[in-house]
């Protein structure tokens, strides 16, 4: 028996069926994902969704739900733990999907978790990379008087 919020994202997916397409074909039962622009604490409802609509039609919802959650448990790894974005960080998932029919089951490959940057960070990030070539220029600099130097020395011996 499906959970209030597993008939809320039927619901919705029928929904997004009609409005958009989030998924690209490119294959038997093998399909990319995609849950668009998102913040990412609304990854996994997004992307649950996205597999729900496209494959709806291919494979069971109750193998669909399962499987998704599996991979947003990966996701919550790479998304919290390794990139360390907060909640409201702006990202786009990529997946490729395929159900495997005689394991009943979908497989996931290539996933791609793109962050977007605000205005501000890269202004931010742009400003510590310039401090960061000014302190080079200083630095290649002083090797370049030091050599300099050592030539001198060399010369005059």
């Amino acid at each position: 028996m499906p959970t209030e919020e597993e008939k809320r994202d039927l619901e919705r997916a029928e929904e997004y069926e009609h409005i958009t397409a989030r998924a690209t074909v490119i294959g038997k039962n093998k399909i990319e994902l995609s849950t668009g622009l998102i913040i990412a604490a609304r990854y996994a409802d997004k992307l649950r969704r996205v597999a729900l609509v496209a494959f709806s039609r291919v494979a069971p919802k109750d193998v669909i739900v399962r499987d998704v959650a599996e991979l947003n448990k990966k996701l919550y790894d790479i998304i919290v733990k390794e990139m360390k974005l907060n909640k409201l960080s702006v990202i786009r998932i990529l997946v490729d999907a395929e159900y495997n029919e005689r394991e009943n089951k979908l497989e996931f490959d290539n996933i791609r978790v793109i962050r977007y940057l605000t205005e501000e960070e890269c202004s931010n990030q742009l400003k510590q990379l310039n401090e960061k070539i000014k302190d080079l220029e200083k630095e290649l600099q002083t090797y370049k008087e030091k050599i300099k130097k050592i030539e001198q020395l060399l010369s005059s011996s």
